[in-house]
């Protein structure tokens, strides 16, 4: 069973807000913005992996790249603490890496 690129992104900036939200309030309405500026990237990633391009251990690398460049640019929010965009970056990957047990259908 497969799920939509869309769905899974959905539910990760989702994720990131309810963390936000419930540790920073403040800050919330700054991170659909931010994740939104990844998404491309995040798809291209997958799509090399899918296409074989990448291994798991280079997909694995390149998500960690990832996630530490989403919680820098969540630690650019000032009132953003480093506990609260560690566990917002987190809360969007466990949902795109859980996906990928699913398998996900992406975007041409």
């Amino acid at each position: 069973m497969s799920v939509d690129w869309s769905e899974v992104w959905s539910s990760g900036v989702q994720a990131a807000e309810d963390v936000v939200n419930a540790e920073v309030p403040a800050a919330r309405k700054y991170v659909r913005g931010i994740l939104e500026g990844r998404e491309e990237r995040l798809k291209l990633i997958l799509l090399c992996w899918a296409d074989g391009a990448l291994d798991q251990a280079s997909l694995e690398e390149e998500f960690e790249q990832e996630r530490d460049t989403v919680e820098l640019e969540f630690l650019a929010i000032k009132v953003m603490v480093k506990k609260a965009a560690q566990d917002a970056a987190d809360a969007v990957f466990d949902v795109i890496e859980n996906a990928l047990f699913k398998g996900i259908t992406l975007p041409a």
